[in-house]
């Protein structure tokens, strides 16, 4: 029987692959069933090691080294698995998501979330970006998995709560260089504008470049093999609908 992080996987890949859809849209049916499976998850199902968890106090860059690692559970053109973990007091400062879809389950601690939504239509001047701000979230690990749309909540900013928190990331497309589209999908970092809020929630964002005390270490993934259990499913999904 698989284990319930590769059951995820391969639903991630069926919900999001470019390959099996029929048309370009993603089905929302499919979506909430992957959301619901994921709200399942604990670190336990993905075997994550408690010295990854240790709390140590507030994040001291000469003790702790990076303020948040970073572990990459499966990737393919289409989907990004991993897992983020933020030590105490840390954050990753706001950031959008261009043209994706984003899972976000929290597996240890609690976070807070400050999601935003870009107004498209508003255009922008200058780097300066016309956004809903949306109310503030904190998520714990027995809350179920959150979800960002291309439209909705696309923006958003998350930081650990009282303590270390990790949590597990499914995107859709993944960052970096698109294949099938042939563009680059960057990641990129904003904050509001002083004195920008006004009544009705609107907020101006001012493009930045990566704020110097975030950045990353890595590890290991150590949970169940997902990349074989994933390739397995897709060529059986690819064979069946071959004989339509």
């Amino acid at each position: 029987m698989a284990a319930l992080m590769q059951k995820i996987g391969s639903l991630a890949v069926r919900t999001f692959s470019r390959e099996l859809r029929p048309t370009s849209a993603v089905s929302l049916e499919k979506v909430n069933h992957l959301n619901g499976l994921l709200s399942n998850l604990t670190s336990n199902d993905i075997n994550l090691e408690a010295a990854l968890l240790t709390d140590r106090g507030n994040f001291e860059q000469s003790r702790d080294g990076a303020p948040v690692t970073y572990m990459l559970l499966y990737e393919d053109n289409d989907v990004t698995i991993c897992v983020f973990i933020l030590k105490r007091g840390v954050r990753l400062p706001l950031h959008d998501h261009p043209g994706m879809y984003g899972l976000l389950k929290v597996i240890h601690g609690s976070v807070s979330i400050q999601s935003y939504t870009m107004e498209p239509s508003r255009g922008n001047y200058e780097g300066i970006f016309s956004s809903i701000k949306h109310p503030l979230q904190t998520i714990t690990a027995q809350d179920p998995a959150c979800c960002l749309t291309p439209d909705m909540h696309n923006l958003h900013e998350i930081a650990s709560v009282d303590g270390p928190a990790a949590f597990l990331d499914i995107l859709s497309p993944p960052y970096g260089n698109d294949n099938r589209l042939g563009i680059e999908r960057e990641c990129h970092y904003f904050k509001e504008k002083d004195g920008s809020q006004t009544c009705h929630n609107r907020v101006q964002l001012v493009s930045i470049l990566s704020p110097p005390d975030f950045w990353c270490d890595k590890a290991d993934y150590k949970g169940p093999p997902l990349a074989g259990v994933i390739e397995l499913n897709r060529t059986s999904l690819e064979s069946n609908h071959s004989n339509y």
